[in-house]
């Protein structure tokens, strides 16, 4: 009995072997685009139609319109032209459902005006500072951007999502507040 057992274990061993190299293999067959065509018989005269048929029309159908609830957006802060925007501080709101990283590469102030000042980055929760935003500080010393930092914010969840590069003073984002003397950089969807 035990004889007979082994031949068979080893068949269907064998066999499941082949068919998993067989499902890794690709055939792919490629067959002529545009097969000859043989031209299509003339209809007779008993064929014809005597009168010509009105010919069917689509009309669009109802869709369902799906109500959404209304957005009231916040009023923008007032934005200067560039030449008029200033040193301020930086509000941030992160209106997207993905955990965000902000990053800032601050201009090079003071004499050694070669080298960028060293990048810093806050993260955000998903929606945080969602209505008013938050502002941003440094553990040592206040935040101050100034025309020519370098913002840019990307999600960290692995979406690949990002926003930005924005330099502050020539791109249309961040926003400037002359009320409040602050930068408004909000994170949409």
């Amino acid at each position: 009995m035990k004889l007979r057992l082994y031949p068979v274990v080893v068949t269907v061993l064998g066999a499941l072997v082949v068919a998993l190299l067989l499902s890794r293999l690709e055939i792919r067959v490629w067959t002529e685009s545009n097969p000859p065509q043989t031209p299509a018989p003339e209809p007779t005269v008993s064929e014809r139609p005597l009168a010509p048929s009105p010919s069917p029309t689509l009309s669009p159908s109802p869709s369902a319109v799906i109500p959404t609830p209304a957005i009231t957006p916040s009023p923008l802060p007032t934005t200067t032209p560039a030449g008029n925007v200033g040193d301020g501080n930086l509000r941030v709101s992160n209106q997207s459902e993905h955990p965000v990283r902000v990053a800032l590469l601050a201009q090079p102030t003071g004499a050694d005006q070669t080298s960028y000042a060293q990048p810093v980055h806050w993260d955000f929760a998903p929606g945080e500072g969602k209505t008013k935003g938050l502002i941003l500080s440094l553990p040592t010393s206040k935040l101050q951007l100034q025309e020519g930092d370098v913002l840019v914010a990307f999600a960290q969840d692995g979406s690949r999502r990002y926003w930005g590069p924005y330099v502050v003073g020539k791109t249309p984002v961040p926003t400037w507040n002359a009320e409040t003397k602050e930068w408004l950089l909000i994170l949409q969807p």
